[in-house]
């Protein structure tokens, strides 16, 4: 948008006016400068205490002298006054983060608070209330895995393939990896000193986003000893569930993770931290969330064996291993290193085989080293990190074996068929390693006439290396046929096996039945054995990416003088990688105006701000990976249990075909006010998001010829391309005390927030969905539409109204907490595939027919309320109960393959309802000292 306004002869001018502001600003730091961070106002109480943006920052006044700061304050403080100059962000505090219900205790979860952050319709579902996986968000309309999570300021992005399969593997040729999510690692909100989402006006300083920024921020070790550990539970004795008609039988019947009639989840956080000398702090933490889901074993179509009716417990398992430490050696200069294990490992079984858990393994490690040294010329600020992320499977077998139930060794559990299944998942190892630098250099501010430049640059320097591997062979045989099983003759024994599996046993077939298939089977009271096997190789696949971005910036603040004041950030970020081979350049320009009324009288400031922004995202690894997917099968047959194994000649065609693509971007345009009202603070703020060059998954037709038959590739590969779009309207009323409101001793503190949010979206993200590119004309509700025009089916309640409010009251050594999270989500519309017998079928229309399902408001109030005493020189004792859906409400959702829900037999153009989670109980019971 802005590049298409802008043209080149301007662009050249402006960037011979930046890079002359940069030398005439190095020429005026060279003088001699007894410049300070406190001349420029930049202290910790005007951060703390200014609310204009960060609306959530509830923490009470303190005295400057309370704030005694070395001359270094950290680039965060920094970035969080120019943020809330152009309403750039939202912040969540350690206080707000502490007395609100926390949930799974993760960053996802407490962002409900905040508008303009949009969470999976189904995300809340009843019928899965033990997951703990973080809940995906989108930003301004942005897509959920094209947001910039950032821990304490380092990437913590997962690229290696946040969408994945909607259809995990069950096995043999079915190998599926399930997706991860796009947040890496799943931090506990104990550790945080503060969540900052930003969603519009975002400065040149960040990139690889197309959604928003989600910085999650690790406090600070404190003065002296403190110490806090809590155990925190929940369980489906304390869940009212709301189950749909149509899914009452699978509930009660479950043996896999859709379905959830059990489960308890057990938080345990712990942490200790201080000062070992005055200049050096250490916080150590481990925090830890269990999830077990008991569950039947098998299918229930299967019957008749002894372990048909077993028990099976899958669990999920997230665990926080943290250091953080500070050091100020000298008054200028500070240190910070943080290292964190932050491993999730969620386990899994398939419910028609034995021995067939696999664990998904995810999280990893992340590392990093900041230095920040004040200088003459400004403040300096180096990093440099690595992380470890993964998305790995874990099998419990590396074979998947069908074979006839007989009476002795293969009598667990059999099929209509009298099949039974053995074994698991291939082992697959998914890793991204990442090394970041990153150096930004905020220079000293210098006066121009009437204006005050403030001019940062920086740079930053990536090497990702990106591998998936079949760490082991696995073998399979066909599941469902007998052509694939032989039957011992009389005299005929069970023999070794060059695969090194057991390929043959002994014992009498229960099936009574005359095979077919053309399988003469000799006898059936002697034993069975593999006539067929399948190998998938040992090997894998890895590519290296590095990446580059350079940004400059000048944030000018013009004196009007009796006309108000004015500040415009102008920036532009460029940035490249080898893995796509592509060099994008994002201009940024925010604006921002204080009425003259406002620069004496901060109770009635207005502050009017308009911005016009590029963001470029990233592409995923998967793209890349998914080309070599081990399709090199190999296949063996034997006649008799006394042959060789013959190697088959397989086509070894991949299902995925990679090629270069362009950087997806969103071209914003965002304009607001924000006003003072004594105790209160006011922000109105509308976005305009058009989303560009965006992926589309396609699959390869050879009726319609969308793509050429390549060698090396199967009939129908799936390929991408940058034929997506979108479209976002938001607007977001924000209404909050930027003081503490106190009656009878009682502190309050309130947020009212409302958005509107519109999003159009011209594919489907998760499925080759080429209708949306033949764009046909399809019904919906009676009326003839153009498939594109379709409503969006996720990420997109149409509004939202949220009321946050928190009460607190001190008597004799005690506290109490009340805290009431108010929401109210519009009712939205989903299409329904129609079919010739459905209501409102129109037999004279020669294409699909949708109709309309209408889901009403949904109502949630939820409440914590806490007690703490301090019951001896700060040793304290607290409780906290969190209830949610205070109300029992029954709030009706929506499930489809769209949404990225691994339910199968649900078409991508489907819609089905489910319930949210009924009321639920949350206990918390802890020890703090100071």
């Amino acid at each position: 948008m802005l590049l298409d306004i802008i043209n080149p002869l301007k662009m050249l001018r402006l960037r011979i006016v930046l890079l002359f502001t940069v030398f005439f600003s190095c020429l005026c730091l060279s003088q001699d400068s007894d410049y300070s961070l406190a001349q420029t106002n930049l202290s910790k109480v005007d951060f703390v205490e200014n609310s204009s943006d960060q609306y959530m920052q509830f923490q009470a006044p303190q005295s400057v002298s309370s704030y005694k700061l070395n001359a270094v304050t950290t680039i965060g403080e920094i970035q969080s006054l120019t943020q809330k100059k152009y309403q750039s962000s939202a912040v969540v505090s350690s206080q707000v983060i502490a007395n609100n219900p926390s949930g799974n205790g993760d960053i996802t979860s407490i962002l409900k608070v905040l508008p303009n952050v949009q969470f999976d319709t189904s995300q809340n579902r009843s019928t899965a209330p033990g997951e703990i996986d973080p809940a995906n968000v989108s930003i301004s309309g942005g897509l959920f895995y094209q947001n910039n999570f950032q821990l304490d300021g380092f990437n913590m992005n997962n690229d290696i393939d946040p969408i994945g399969g909607t259809t995990p593997g069950s096995g043999g040729a079915s190998q599926g990896i399930r997706g991860s999510r796009s947040q890496g690692f799943n931090v506990d909100t104990s550790l945080l000193e503060s969540i900052v989402v930003q969603d519009s006006n975002i400065s040149a300083s960040y990139g690889g986003f197309s959604g928003g920024v989600i910085e999650a921020n690790i406090r600070k070790p404190r003065k002296g000893f403190h110490t806090n550990i809590s155990y925190q539970y929940t369980s489906d004795k304390l869940t009212q569930y709301y189950i749909h008609d149509s899914a009452e039988a699978s509930f009660a019947t479950s043996s896999d993770e859709n379905y959830q009639p059990n489960f308890s989840k057990h938080l345990i956080k712990s942490s200790v931290e201080g000062r070992i000398t005055q200049n050096l702090g250490i916080l150590g933490s481990y925090t830890t969330t269990r999830s077990y889901i008991p569950l039947n074993s098998y299918s229930r179509t299967f019957s008749n064996g002894i372990d048909v009716n077993d028990k099976r417990t899958q669990s999920r398992v997230s665990d926080n291993y943290y250091v953080k430490a500070t050091y100020n050696p000298i008054e200028n200069l500070n240190l910070e290193a943080n290292l964190g294990f932050i491993p999730q490992d969620n386990t899994y079984y398939i419910n028609i085989a034995k021995d067939s858990s696999y664990t998904m393994k995810g999280g990893g490690i992340q590392s990093g080293l900041k230095v920040l040294l004040d200088t003459k010329f400004g403040l300096w600020t180096n990093t440099i990190g690595y992380s470890r992320l993964e998305n790995s499977r874990r099998g419990e077998k590396n074979y998947y074996l069908t074979w006839q139930q007989n009476e002795t060794n293969k009598n667990w559990a059999r099929t209509s068929a009298f099949s039974v299944i053995e074994g698991s998942v291939s082992s697959i190892d998914q890793i991204q390693d990442s090394f970041n630098l990153k150096s930004d250099m905020k220079l000293e501010s210098y006066d121009i006439h009437i204006t005050i430049h403030l001019v940062s640059v920086g740079l930053e320097l990536g090497y990702q290396h990106v591998n998936r591997e079949v760490i082991q062979d696995y073998y399979y045989t066909t599941q469902g046929t007998l052509n694939n099983i032989g039957l011992l003759s009389q005299g005929q024994t069970c023999s070794g096996d060059i695969f090194g599996l057991n390929l043959c046993h002994l014992g009498k077939l229960t099936n009574t039945n005359t095979p077919s298939g053309g399988n003469s089977l000799k006898s059936k009271d002697i034993g069975q054995f593999a006539k067929q096997l399948n190998v998938i190789p040992r090997g894998g696949v890895s590519l290296n990416n590095i990446s580059y971005g350079v940004y400059i910036e000048d944030d000018i603040s013009i004196d009007l003088s009796n006309w108000g004041e004015m500040n415009a950030r102008l920036g532009f970020r460029l940035d490249g990688d080898s893995y796509m081979d592509k060099i994008t350049l994002a201009p940024r320009f925010s604006l921002n105006y204080v009425a003259p009324y406002g620069i004496s009288n901060e109770d009635y400031k207005s502050t009017f701000i308009f911005g016009v922004n590029r963001y470029y995202g990233r592409n995923l690894f998967s793209y890349r990976l998914y080309d070599s997917i081990i399709a090199a099968t190999k296949r063996y047959t034997r006649a008799d249990i006394n042959s060789n194994w013959v190697e088959s000649n397989v086509s070894q065609n991949s299902n995925f075909r990679f090629n270069k693509l362009n950087i997806p971007y969103s071209d914003e345009i965002t304009l607001g006010i924000n006003q003072n009202l004594w105790l209160l603070n006011l922000t109105l703020k509308y976005i305009h998001r058009e989303g560009k060059d965006e992926i589309v998954r396609r699959q390869r037709r050879t009726a319609s010829g969308n793509a050429q038959q390549l060698p090396g590739y199967s009939s129908n590969y799936t390929f991408y391309t940058n034929e997506g779009g979108s479209k976002s309207d938001v607007i977001s009323f924000l209404l909050s005390n930027k003081d503490i409101i106190e009656t009878f001793s009682v502190r309050h503190y309130y947020l009212l927030a409302i958005d509107y949010t519109n999003t159009r979206r011209s594919y489907n993200i998760f499925v080759s969905d080429d209708a949306y590119i033949d764009n046909e004309e399809v019904l919906y509700d009676g009326k003839v539409i153009r498939y594109q025009d379709r409503p969006t089916e996720n990420f997109n309640f149409p509004y939202t109204l949220r009321l946050n409010t928190t009460h607190m009251y001190n008597v004799w050594k005690a506290k109490l907490i009340w805290n009431n999270f108010f929401r109210i989500r519009g009712g939205y519309e989903r299409m329904v595939l129609l079919n010739k017998n459905s209501p409102g079928f129109n037999p004279n229309f020669n294409g699909n027919q949708y109709g309309k399902m209408r889901f009403g408001a949904a109502f949630n109030w939820d409440i914590r309320l806490g007690f703490e005493m301090n019951v001896y020189k700060g040793n304290t004792l607290y409780m906290n109960l969190d209830i949610i859906n205070v109300l029992n409400t029954k709030n009706i959702a929506t499930l489809s393959l769209a949404s990225g829900a691994a339910v199968s037999g649900i078409a991508s153009s489907m819609a089905v309802p489910v319930y949210e989670v009924g009321r639920q109980f949350w206990l918390q019971v802890g020890y703090r000292y100071r």
